[in-house]
């Protein structure tokens, strides 16, 4: 059984799991109507307004797997189509941790690995129900109220994404199907972007994704490169 914590306001969910995993060591999850100062990528601030879907809960797994954010894309994608039909077909994956709708951002996903407790902790951002500056980040960003034209119940999507989560795991993390969804759903495939890895910027086609979960990549000469840790800036036209 997993332990359910519901917040009007936190500083963060992933810091207000960590402070519960301290005296807790039941499955947990952790949900929050707004953060102050939710955590993203490379610690980059979440910005995370009344309304929205911002919770952080645990997976217990034996390794680290390599590819893990793109499991747990595809396992956001493919809840959001089930228990949304209007969302078929115009919902993407970024490499390496991003749901894209209508080629906006809806939403991302942080996962972290603690090998001494075999347990990753996941922390998930959605925009839902929360106002949008269309404008916001790189790619802009859009909400499931504005792409369906009604409120969605937070509560009872934070427990389908878990739930989503937890009931591929087994089957799908050992035979690596994720990939090819998130392949076959990927955002910006065959397209030209300007990237980033280890503060160095360059210029690829966008061709896919290895069976590692590298981005697979063809560079202006011709030559293919796999890229492991890094982002998509932008898409040069």
């Amino acid at each position: 059984m997993r332990d359910f914590y519901y917040y009007e306001k936190l500083d963060s969910t992933m810091n207000e799991f960590l402070r519960l995993k301290e005296i807790n060591g039941n499955p947990l999850a952790v949900m929050a109507d707004s953060q102050k100062d939710g955590i993203g990528r490379a610690d980059h601030v979440w910005l995370s307004p009344p309304g929205g879907l911002w919770f952080t809960f645990d997976l217990l797994l034996d390794k680290s797997i390599p590819s893990f954010a793109l499991y747990a894309g595809f396992c956001v994608h493919h809840c959001l189509e089930n228990l949304f039909s209007p969302l078929k077909g115009r919902l993407l994956i970024k490499w390496t941790n991003d749901i894209i709708l209508d080629e906006r951002k809806l939403g991302g996903i942080l996962c972290r690995y603690q090998s001494t407790k075999k347990t990753y902790t996941i922390g998930i951002g959605l925009n839902t129900n929360n106002a949008i500056n269309p404008a916001l980040g790189k790619f802009g960003a859009i909400s499931l109220k504005d792409a369906l034209g009604f409120e969605v119940d937070n509560r009872h999507l934070c427990a389908a994404l878990i739930d989503s989560m937890e009931s591929n795991c087994t089957v799908s993390l050992e035979n690596m199907e994720y990939l090819t969804y998130c392949n076959h759903h990927l955002f910006g495939k065959e397209r030209k972007a300007l990237l980033e890895t280890g503060g160095l910027t360059f210029t690829a086609e966008v061709m896919g994704i290895d069976q590692s979960g590298a981005l697979l990549l063809r560079k202006e000469l011709g030559e293919y490169i796999n890229l492991h840790t890094g982002s998509i800036l932008e898409f040069i036209p």
